[in-house]
């Protein structure tokens, strides 16, 4: 049974904030509450952690404020962090990237893995309208899609590989379309990010207070330049399907400008709408490397012609 969060917090007060008497209340594994508080701490709704120890009911401190984490602020000392962007993910076979992507995550054995945003794509509730008579997946179809492939991820990396996904614009279509339509069913209907419980969501992430991972922010042929240089950090973006790195330097030293390209195919029927344009999109992802937490020049995995390359190999 999926308990709305007012019943969540309505066990949680009534068991004193024990976990363990909220799982009872319930009828649910302990863990599972734990999960559940960390999600809705991570959306912003603050629980106690103690009884009160004054007479009458608790003062409730049911807050609402972002929608997703703001950013998550992580240190990596040694390894790498995989990255991927802009799957799009629809029913069918995975992408070359996508396969490729497999296999390196089992071949470097990542401390992270981020689905850098626009996983899902949203067709069905896209704000454009529909090209022709054509018959995008529905919405079940696409969600389907993005819980296989994501699991396929999950699979591949290792026991105690962290699993981040930063919000895309195509993935805001989800919640977006239920906020509009069913406003009245907030708290029932899930979410995405209830949907993937082996994900963590957020807008993104900040590594080793030197890096940043989110979906976008400076657009254009020189957004990734412009991101590092206006950020002040290594940034890592998406958005763009473009698979590049910009390197800048200046009395802070040497940082890049990242864009992570597609894990789709840039002529997948996804983009239809493009009309066949020609366009600078490229399918790959990204891979930093930490060595005594400093990043060392990023990497990439490019598909050329149907074959995905490394480090300059074949994958």
């Amino acid at each position: 049974m999926r308990h709305t969060d007012e019943q969540f917090i309505a066990a949680w007060r009534e068991s004193l904030c024990s976990p363990a008497a909220t799982a009872r209340t319930l009828n649910i594994d302990v863990r599972a509450v734990y999960r559940r508080r960390q999600r809705m701490v991570d959306r912003g709704i603050v629980l106690e952690t103690h009884p009160a120890t004054t007479s009458g009911a608790m003062q409730s401190t049911y807050t609402q404020a972002w929608s997703y984490p703001r950013e998550r602020t992580i240190q990596v000392d040694n390894g790498h962090i995989v990255i991927f962007s802009d799957a799009h993910f629809w029913p069918g076979n995975r992408t070359v990237a996508n396969e490729a992507l497999l296999t390196l995550i089992k071949r470097l054995k990542p401390v992270r893995v981020v689905a850098n945003g626009d996983i899902f794509d949203g067709a069905r509730v896209s704000r454009h309208d529909p090209h022709g008579w054509g018959q995008p997946p529905s919405v079940k179809e696409e969600l389907d899609a993005c819980l296989e492939r994501l699991h396929e991820i999950a699979l591949a990396a290792p026991r105690g590989t962290h699993l981040d996904w930063n919000i895309g614009n195509h993935d805001m279509r989800f919640d977006k379309a239920l906020a509009i339509n069913a406003p009245q069913y907030d708290g029932v209907l899930e979410r995405l990010a209830d949907k993937f419980p082996e994900w963590e969501l957020a807008w993104s992430m900040r590594v080793n207070n030197t890096v940043m991972i989110k979906h976008r922010q400076a657009n254009g042929i020189h957004a990734a330049y412009n991101n590092t240089l206006k950020g002040g950090l290594s940034m890592v973006t998406g958005h763009l399907h473009r698979l590049a790195v910009t390197p800048w330097a200046d009395y802070n030293g040497r940082r890049w400008g990242v864009d992570t390209g597609t894990l789709s195919d840039p002529l997948g029927p996804q983009f239809e709408y493009l009309e066949n344009n020609a366009t600078p999109w490229t399918s790959g992802f990204a891979v930093l490397t930490f060595k005594d937490g400093r990043l060392l020049p990023p990497e990439l995995c490019e598909v050329l012609d149907g074959v995905a390359y490394f480090r300059g190999e074949a994958v």
